[in-house]
């Protein structure tokens, strides 16, 4: 009898050494999320890619009149060139294309994980602008669908500097 609550005892205090340890684990690796985050907001607010209008409501639209879209214009405000490496979007109803300065049009750029997201690589010389046109079709997600959306876009330059686009919408059938 004695033998098995040794046992017992044993299990239970390793039991709570690991769940100590684990605990500590786990906060270290908040502290340390939380400080890559603080890092990350230093570089990313350093951006050179600029624009003047970061976020569009589409008010109320409806499902059965299809995709939206809105252009947003981002400019290169520093004195150097800048390599536009990467655009990604929040969710798979939402893509962006980038449009080059012969007019050309790079994209679709949609959500990463939801089938293949390449890269941009577009130079943007100093004062130069691209438009970034933002589609979101309120059919993507079916009957469920409806109501407040809240869709984002990303850009990041090769240096990890990022600039965001917001778009909202109230779905109606």
């Amino acid at each position: 009898m004695k033998t098995k609550q040794v046992i017992v005892w044993t299990l239970i205090a390793i039991g709570m050494f690991s769940l100590l340890y684990f605990a500590g684990k786990g906060a270290s690796n908040l502290q340390n999320e939380a400080e890559n985050q603080s890092t990350n907001t230093k570089v990313n607010s350093e951006s050179q890619l600029t624009a003047s209008e970061t976020f569009y409501d589409f008010g109320t639209i409806s499902m059965k009149d299809g995709k939206v879209s809105k252009v947003f214009k981002i400019s290169n405000s520093s004195e150097g060139d800048i390599n536009l490496m990467s655009v990604s979007t929040s969710c798979m109803c939402t893509v962006a294309y980038v449009a080059g300065q012969d007019g050309s049009k790079k994209g679709p750029f949609g959500m990463p994980g939801h089938g293949v997201v390449p890269r941009v690589n577009e130079i943007i010389k100093a004062g130069e602008s691209r438009d970034i046109e933002v589609i979101y079709d309120p059919n993507a997600h079916g009957p469920a669908g409806v109501g407040i959306v809240d869709r984002f876009v990303y850009l990041e330059d090769e240096n990890g500097n990022k600039l965001q686009f917001e778009i909202k919408a109230n779905v109606t059938p």
